[in-house]
């Protein structure tokens, strides 16, 4: 995937850094055409750098990040173990106003720690990507060009009144709730589909590359 594929569903220009937690994260490209800072959480860095991109920061208790990259990458050590490296490196961003952040990485590792990457992002106003999937925090209506069998998924944070156009399986005054009821592997169905969140915050994942599963295949992108 093309990392100016990324465009179709954020507006960078609305963010001021790059946080990169220690999971999956996107190719290469997708930072070289990205003019914002990047700040590495621990062992983020690692991989970061190992592909060709040198993050301007490295927070958390540096446990995991090479010895060798601190000698070469201005670092904040902390060693409080009341918060996670995901929660210091928030931190650091909002001292230096560097929020809202393109959080990258928060998928991948251990279960709980996946569980507890997501519960810290649906605190924040920030977006998050993934190798192949963007997720965005919704509030009132929104337009999304999107190809056709398009997979995605919404979520209530944690509920939410939601109502759609343009999808498979569209939602009329839908109440979701997390936990609860979630509209999960929906597809688009006409190239404008309109999510409009009449009351609380909704998380959007929307998969941006082929996926192919339940017999359907989809296309995700309008190119």
């Amino acid at each position: 995937m093309k990392s100016s594929d990324y465009w179709k569903f954020i507006d960078f220009s609305k963010y001021k850094s790059i946080l990169c937690l220690d999971g999956v994260l996107p190719k290469a490209e997708f930072f070289k055409n990205i003019n914002l800072p990047i700040i590495a959480a621990d062992g983020a860095a690692n991989v970061l750098f190992d592909r060709g991109i040198t993050p301007n920061v490295i927070i958390g208790d540096l446990d995991s990040v090479r010895k060798d990259l601190l000698q070469i990458i201005p670092y904040v050590k902390s060693l409080d173990q009341d918060y996670s490296d995901f929660q210091k490196a928030l931190g650091y961003v909002a001292s230096e106003s560097l929020c809202p952040s393109i959080i990258c990485g928060v998928n991948g590792g251990c279960l709980d720690h996946i569980i507890n990457n997501i519960n810290i992002f649906l605190e924040t106003k920030s977006a998050l990507v993934d190798d192949g999937v963007v997720g965005l925090c919704l509030e009132g209506n929104n337009v999304f060009k999107l190809s056709e069998n398009t997979k995605l998924s919404i979520f209530g944070m944690p509920e939410c009144i939601i109502s759609s156009q343009g999808l498979k399986w569209n939602l009329a005054n839908s109440k979701l709730t997390f936990p609860g009821n979630a509209s999960l592997s929906n597809r688009a169905s006409l190239e404008d589909v309109v999510i409009d969140v009449k009351q609380g915050k909704a998380l959007l994942l929307i998969y941006t590359e082929k996926v192919t599963d339940a017999g359907i295949e989809g296309a995700s992108l309008t190119l």
